[in-house]
């Protein structure tokens, strides 16, 4: 990196000179384009004063030459035509004044035509200069495409590289994907041996169907001849309910009174399930989403489960109709009447 560094250094301040040059000469050459377009009218207005001036004088030389005869016949005739003396003076002193102007107008001329030379020159140099950068900047654009060439060499180069990573990354992960194609032939041979036994677990499966269909065909003949076998279980049936029922609510007391009121719920929620009639159930279940677990929908829902079911003389009948009238007042409701 330091080895070129150097050099795009000189190169970047050379383009950069050349660059300022050219704007630099640009402009000078743009403000004498100007110049002379400036001085070109006037350049050409004293070439026509001059044209006009080189006529006049013409003009005047030719009438100089008459003069001077006129001026030999008037001194031939000096004491005849004094009158004509007094004109000779005049013009005279006209061709004088014409000849100073002459002399004015060659020096413009003159200055004007050396101006002209000089930006001339100077133009000539300016185009030198110009051409002499245009040499200059060919030189840098030529070393700079040879670097440009090098640094797409190293470029080339770390691609090349880069296409070798990724092509053994590539291969690497062609490997891995066959490691997981033999893995899933693997799991799929061992899938198809559980399907076989899947599919022996199966028939013996509407075996034993057959044999309970089979066997619970003769349970019906042996229930048509034994129905007070049939009654008891009923009977025993329906105490194991009861118990169960009994069970649940007396966890549900339970984990009311060591405040664990999720378990409590779920305790006399099963004993709802089991006995829906059980209007303690509900008075429990309403009472816990009334104070404990803020429940508002779920308390009204069980209270008035318990209303329904509760006798008539329950102690805790005017508690639950006092809450309901409460909270639906509270909730823009209707009282209950």
């Amino acid at each position: 990196m330091n080895k070129f560094k150097i050099p795009i250094i000189l190169i970047g301040v050379l383009i950069f000179a050349e660059s300022a040059g050219l704007i630099y000469f640009t402009g000078k050459s743009k403000d004498l384009s100007r110049k002379l377009e400036a001085i070109t009218p006037g350049y050409q207005k004293l070439s026509q004063e001059d044209l006009d001036l080189k006529n006049k004088f013409a003009a005047i030389t030719k009438e100089n030459e008459g003069l001077k005869v006129d001026r030999d016949n008037v001194l031939a005739q000096t004491k005849s035509l004094m009158g004509e003396r007094t004109r000779a003076n005049e013009l005279t002193a006209s061709l004088e004044k014409a000849n100073q102007e002459m002399g004015r107008f060659q020096k413009n001329n003159e200055e004007t035509k050396n101006y002209i030379l000089s930006l001339k020159d100077e133009i000539r140099k300016l185009q030198e200069e110009q051409g002499r950068l245009i040499q200059e900047k060919n030189y840098i654009k030529a070393a700079l495409d040879k670097v440009n060439n090098e640094a797409t060499v190293k470029e080339l180069r770390k691609k090349v590289a880069d296409l070798d990573k990724a092509k053994n990354s590539l291969e690497g992960r062609l490997k891995n994907k066959n490691k997981e194609v033999e893995q899933l032939k693997s799991q799929k041979a061992k899938l198809e041996e559980i399907k076989e036994q899947l599919s022996a677990q199966i028939k013996d499966k509407k075996n034993i169907i057959v044999e309970a269909v089979n066997k619970n065909k003769r349970l019906e003949e042996e229930n048509k001849n034994i129905p007070r076998k049939f009654t008891e279980m009923a009977r025993q049936n329906t105490k194991l309910i009861k118990d169960t029922s009994e069970m649940h609510y007396n966890l549900g007391v339970f984990y009311t009174k060591n405040k664990e009121y999720a378990r409590a719920v779920a305790e006399f929620e099963k004993v709802v399930e089991i006995a829906p009639d059980d209007s303690y159930a509900h008075f429990n279940l309403g009472y816990i989403y009334a104070e404990y677990l803020v429940n508002r929908a779920k308390a009204i829902e069980h209270f008035r489960r318990f209303l329904i079911l509760a006798k008539g003389g329950d102690k805790d009948i005017e508690w639950v109709k006092k809450y309901l009238l409460t909270w639906e007042t509270y909730e823009g409701k209707i009282p209950m009447q």
